[in-house]
């Protein structure tokens, strides 16, 4: 068995991947060797891909996340300028 695969059964465990692949590589260690040593190398790099992009998804998660509460601190700073603006427009008005 390829170290590759090993590792990437070891971090099944830490990580979700989709059930379609684990099942598909539980099916290619139950293959003869010589199939075996063809796929496996394969597999390993469809789990390192798999475990990529799932990085990268997290990271736009919460990417987004923080621009969604840097959005809405936005909205509440304009609403509060805007009051502020519009009393002292009341209070000049008062003075004049």
């Amino acid at each position: 068995m390829s170290r590759n695969v090993a590792m990437a059964g070891e971090e099944t465990a830490r990580e979700s991947y989709p059930a379609e692949l684990v099942a598909l590589r539980e099916r290619i260690r139950e293959q003869p060797v010589e199939i075996r040593a063809e796929l496996e190398p394969l597999i390993a790099e469809v789990f390192e891909h798999a475990q990529f992009r799932g990085r990268v998804l997290a990271i736009a998660r919460d990417a987004l996340e923080r621009f969604r509460l840097d959005l809405t601190a936005l909205r509440f700073d304009l609403e509060v300028t805007r009051r502020e603006r519009d009393s002292l427009r009341f209070t000049n008005l008062d003075a004049n």
